[in-house]
């Protein structure tokens, strides 16, 4: 009876995650950056898992009565996942001229697969052959894990160990959302590696059941991946656009000589404008690794000597001091009419903030109001 239950919930919790498959493919398909390589593949990941999830669920839940053969020889949806992922990667990383594509051996073996399957079809209706289609699907599930772990591997490496060739994406996420994925995905793996060894001498009769935990998991990471992939990939194309207008619009500045900058009889205050007119034409606040520390070494002066000054004359600490100075940029960028349809977080991060809690905490303190409340009240 538990097994029943089980297996009630396996099901509803599977049709629920095709359901927001089906509508993530559909929705992000259709949209403007929809036609993007990286979203492509990051589309076809989700496409890939939700198709096997249909299929899994049509047959496991009774929908569809099917034979022993057609219940071991599933389309092998699942085989695609991994190297569209990889291939996503390499495109949301801008390195896919630098990595070896998969795709092709990914697809000649999926035609392999389904080729074989298609000669198998004479066995179909002869019981005494059983055996011989049960062994060849096990083997096919350890060859193509074996692909999987491969490609996983590759990914990891890439990630944790080749950052200096992403060095460009670097500057704009620093891919932590990634990170966490390929940890998460290493729960999937060894689930996967469980079932099938707990499966290995079980080739009529495995326990379906085995493979509920690595299904339900791969299907919740992956869909995950494919929000925190298309909403990442948006707030990084938006950051790019905007860091390259405003490298535009710095150009046209007219920076003030130093021999030209006014002359006050007080020494502090003449300091102060030195400090400010170093971290204002430089844009040094817009580097959300700038700190007290990185300013003193710039402008050789010492830490606490800096800090007094800035105290003193601008009646913020330096902290404040320099967020005042993003939420004022970030407030003409709000108003700007080009980016009307930006996501908050890409012009947030693009001011020197380095988290969504930070940019809206200080936007509150220093206006009173969220970022989109102003934006509300000013447009």
């Amino acid at each position: 009876m538990n097994l029943v239950i089980a297996k009630t919930i396996f099901n509803f919790l599977m049709i629920a995650g095709i359901i927001l498959g089906i509508s993530f493919v559909f929705s992000t398909t259709f949209s403007k950056r929809g036609k993007h390589k990286s979203v492509v593949y990051l589309v076809l990941v989700i496409l890939f898992l939700t198709l096997n999830n249909i299929q899994i669920v049509v047959v496991d839940s009774g929908i569809l009565e099917v034979n022993f053969y057609f219940r071991k020889l599933l389309i092998p949806w699942y085989l695609l996942i991994f190297p569209c992922f990889y291939t996503f990667l390499t495109y949301y990383l801008k390195i896919e001229q630098k990595i070896y594509s998969f795709v092709p051996i990914t697809i000649g073996l999926f035609l392999t697969e389904i080729a074989i399957r298609l000669a198998f079809i004479p066995l179909y209706f002869d019981e005494n052959n059983s055996y011989i289609v049960a062994k060849y699907s096990q083997i096919e599930e350890i060859v193509n894990a074996g692909f999987a772990i491969f490609l996983y591997a590759k990914a990891f490496l890439l990630l944790f160990r080749y950052a200096n060739l992403y060095q460009y994406v670097l500057s704009y996420d620093n891919v932590k959302w990634l990170k966490i994925f390929m940890a998460l995905g290493s729960l999937v793996i060894l689930l996967w590696l469980t079932a099938i060894v707990s499966n290995i001498s079980k080739v009529l009769n495995p326990e379906i059941y085995i493979y509920y935990p690595m299904r339900l998991s791969c299907s919740i990471i992956l869909y995950w991946i494919g929000y925190q992939g298309f909403f990442n990939y948006r707030i990084l194309t938006q950051r790019i656009q905007i860091r390259k207008d405003m490298a535009l619009e710095n150009e046209n500045v007219v920076v003030l000589p130093k021999n030209e900058i006014p002359i006050h009889n007080d020494a502090k205050e003449n300091q102060f404008l030195i400090i400010k007119e170093h971290i204002e034409n430089n844009n040094r606040f817009l580097d959300p690794a700038f700190s007290l520390d990185v300013l003193a070494s710039e402008t050789k002066m010492s830490t606490t000597k800096v800090s007094n000054i800035i105290n003193n004359q601008s009646e913020f600490n330096f902290s404040d001091y320099i967020n005042q100075l993003r939420i004022e940029k970030a407030k003409l960028l709000l108003l700007e009419p080009k980016y009307n349809d930006y996501n908050i977080e890409a012009i947030g991060f693009e001011c020197g903030f380095n988290s969504k809690s930070a940019f809206y905490t200080s936007f509150k303190k220093f206006t009173d109001a969220t970022p989109s409340e102003f934006k509300k009240q000013n447009l």
